[in-house]
């Protein structure tokens, strides 16, 4: 007899650590809600012999209740539940072994800028509904005004509106729980006299592109060396722009918040260093006074500073935004900087992120699954401690290898 041939399968999976997370979690609620049904019926069994089982539930008429009946039924009923006491006990395992799978997640930090104190702040937003303040950096010398941030591997880039300047810091957290995090390292400062009303930030592979609001053109820098950017010479574009603020990027498209204009310019970037216009949008009365962008999918938020709320487009094709909807109104104030966060397993789909410039507060938002389905509130927070947030980026620090 010989052994069976058993062939080669070599499947592709592609899925994290944080992916399977929610997986087991869903199995593991299925396994009890079977185990729920299987109780249920014992207990309707024993509401049959007892004629106690209402009406509708059964055509068949209960037997004559006798002692041995009864014990019989008990007997058969107990081993029953004692099978389902020993799944609980596997599923308790199972769901143990979910909660060690937990701890090895990374963490994972919110950096938030404070226009009006020149500082950033830390949070950890391991727990995304419930941000923990672990540190703060920056003051006079390394940031004036910062407005917004962009981050590339371990390198942050904080944009100065008062003094038209970039600010680069380290921000390398070795690859344990750390709390606070490591300290943040300030490197240096770039771009003095060649940028001007300095706002968004967005970075594609090795480059870096920075909206001069009040120039009305986007620039480009070279990062192939993240602490040493290099202006790109003839780079700067600005057709269709008119007070740019926040830049956000998916594929080989740029989105550009005109805010003097209360519009968004597209721009085709497959040579990064020569941007490509496309088109403008607006829509009927859509946006207002627009600074924030961010994309999750296909769905591009924007968000509106003089009226409070944040438009929703659909950007399946994405030189073609679709307008589905408007959100925010009455929670959000003054809204300027906007970031997804990557899902985690116990918080409903992507966390969002949403600083509020007026309140000196951050808005924490539910992203559905459905983009059809509006955004959830959930929580606010900073009161007390921000100033002026404006700009906001996430940092995973690298796991190990």
């Amino acid at each position: 007899m010989s052994f069976p041939n058993i062939p080669n399968i070599t499947p592709t999976i592609s899925i994290t650590t944080a992916q399977t997370i929610p997986l087991l979690l869903s199995s593991i609620a299925l396994e009890e809600l079977a185990l729920a049904h299987i109780v249920n019926a014992e207990a309707e069994k024993l509401q049959f012999v007892l004629g106690t089982l209402p009406e509708g539930k059964t055509t068949l008429s209960p037997p004559i209740v006798t002692i041995s009946n009864l014990l019989a039924i008990d007997s058969s009923v107990q081993r029953t539940l004692r099978d389902v006491i020993k799944k609980e006990m596997l599923l308790e395992f199972k769901f143990e072994n979910v909660l060690d799978l937990l701890a090895t997640l990374p963490p994972v930090f919110l950096f938030v800028s404070s226009r009006d104190n020149n500082t950033v702040s830390i949070f950890d937003i391991s727990n995304p509904s419930s941000p923990v303040l672990v540190g703060e950096f920056g003051g006079a010398g390394e940031l004036n005004g910062p407005t917004e941030l962009a981050i590339t591997g371990n390198t942050l880039y904080v944009s100065n509106q008062f003094d038209n300047t970039i600010s680069i810091y380290d921000i390398f957290v070795p690859p344990a729980p750390i709390v606070p995090p490591a300290p943040v390292h300030f490197v240096k400062k770039f771009g003095m006299g060649e940028l001007t009303g300095l706002a968004g930030l967005a970075i594609t592979g090795n480059t870096l592109y920075v909206a001069n609001q009040f120039a009305n053109t986007v620039s480009i820098y070279d990062i192939s060396v993240p602490s040493d950017p290099i202006h790109v010479e003839g780079g700067d574009f600005g057709e269709g722009l008119n007070g740019p603020f926040g830049l956000a990027i998916t594929g080989n498209t740029l989105y550009v918040a005109n805010q003097f204009a209360n519009s968004g310019s597209i721009f085709d970037i497959s040579d990064p260093s020569f941007p490509v216009h496309v088109i403008e949008f607006s829509g009927e009365g859509e946006l207002h006074d627009p600074t924030g962008l961010a994309i999750n999918g296909n769905t591009l938020f924007v968000s509106n500073f003089s009226n409070s709320t944040v438009e929703r487009y659909n950007v399946f094709t994405p030189t073609d935004p679709v307008h589905v909807d408007e959100f925010g109104a009455g929670e959000l104030n003054g809204p300027m900087g906007l970031v997804i966060a990557p899902p985690v397993p116990v918080f409903p789909p992507n966390p969002c992120y949403i600083a509020n410039q007026l309140a000196n507060t951050v808005s924490i938002y539910s992203l559905p699954s459905d983009p059809i389905v509006p955004p959830i509130p959930i929580r606010v927070f900073g009161s007390g401690f921000l100033h002026a947030p404006t700009g906001l980026a996430v940092f995973t620090p690298p796991s190990p290898v």
